[in-house]
């Protein structure tokens, strides 16, 4: 599935400070593109996010509009300077667009937040287990699976590397019941290795009892990726049947930060958590 040419997050977040860094000068895009030594085109594709733009063109901008050392110009040029990692990079036109962005952003998060009410999180799945999901939602691509799996364990690499981001993942307490699979052996051995992931120091696994299932009602399966200072981008990834949706808007992102907050308040603390997911382990 090619990438194509799709604005990345961080593209559209850099266009659009650029596009009201312009309306607070009054400027259009013609006036902008003929001071500046650029096509108008060139301009527009820049806040619109369909254009990279390099950090020292990026800095050059930001002179243009005035805009002065501090946290809004640290960001945008971090933003320009820490694109997707080369192992990202080696997978574009086998993976699709969203995936590769969902993926540059765990790269560069500090914090990752995931609420899944029905599977294991993706960065906590072991290899059989994402392949049965996989292959479910990709019966008429089979040759895509592989493809898919293999990428998926490459995300992984971010939870075992020197500098891991803080991940705190909620998860149903129906999530370490739901069979995947035909195979039972298949869901035991995921449990067992969502016992030992849950141990690490930076993995704040949380689980949402069964008694307080009326917050299951709240919000589909999202996660939440804040980058490292000075990035300040905190993004919000919806899955959904056709694809994923990408959150910018911070009135948005904030309301989901805030129901994140309000499903860790109902769920079991990250000791009680453990006890459980030790305790069906051990049954399994």
């Amino acid at each position: 599935m090619p990438s194509g040419n799709a604005p990345t997050v961080r593209q559209r977040r850099i266009g659009s400070a650029l596009r009201k860094a312009r309306d607070r000068h009054n400027l259009t895009v013609a006036t902008v593109a003929r001071r500046f030594g650029r096509s108008q085109g060139w301009v527009s594709m820049v806040e619109n996010g369909l254009q990279f733009v390099a950090p020292e063109e990026l800095s050059d901008l930001l002179d243009f509009y005035e805009i002065e050392d501090g946290p809004l110009r640290e960001s945008l040029l971090h933003l320009a300077t820490h694109q997707p990692g080369t192992w990202v990079r080696a997978y574009e036109y086998r993976i699709s667009a969203a995936a590769l962005d969902l993926a540059s952003l765990e790269e560069d998060a500090a914090v990752i937040r995931n609420f899944e009410p029905n599977i294991i999180p993706g960065l906590l799945q072991l290899p059989d287990y994402a392949r049965e999901i996989i292959a479910v939602g990709n019966a008429k691509r089979p040759h895509d699976v592989k493809a898919l799996v293999d990428f998926r364990m490459s995300r992984q690499k971010v939870l075992s590397r020197s500098d891991p981001p803080r991940y705190m993942p909620i998860i149903a307490e129906a999530v370490l019941y739901n069979q995947v699979g035909g195979d039972p052996a298949l869901l035991r051995a995921q449990i067992r290795w969502l016992t030992e992931v849950a141990r690490r120091d930076h993995v704040d696994l949380r689980v949402l009892p069964r008694t307080a299932s009326e917050y299951l009602g709240l919000i589909t399966p999202y996660v939440l990726l804040s980058l490292r200072p000075p990035g300040r981008l905190t993004v919000s990834v919806s899955d959904h049947r056709t694809g994923s949706i990408f959150v910018e808007d911070e009135a948005e992102v904030a309301t989901d930060e805030a129901t994140f907050k309000m499903l860790l308040s109902a769920a079991l603390d990250r000791t009680a958590s453990l006890e459980l997911i030790d305790g069906v382990a051990s049954q399994t």
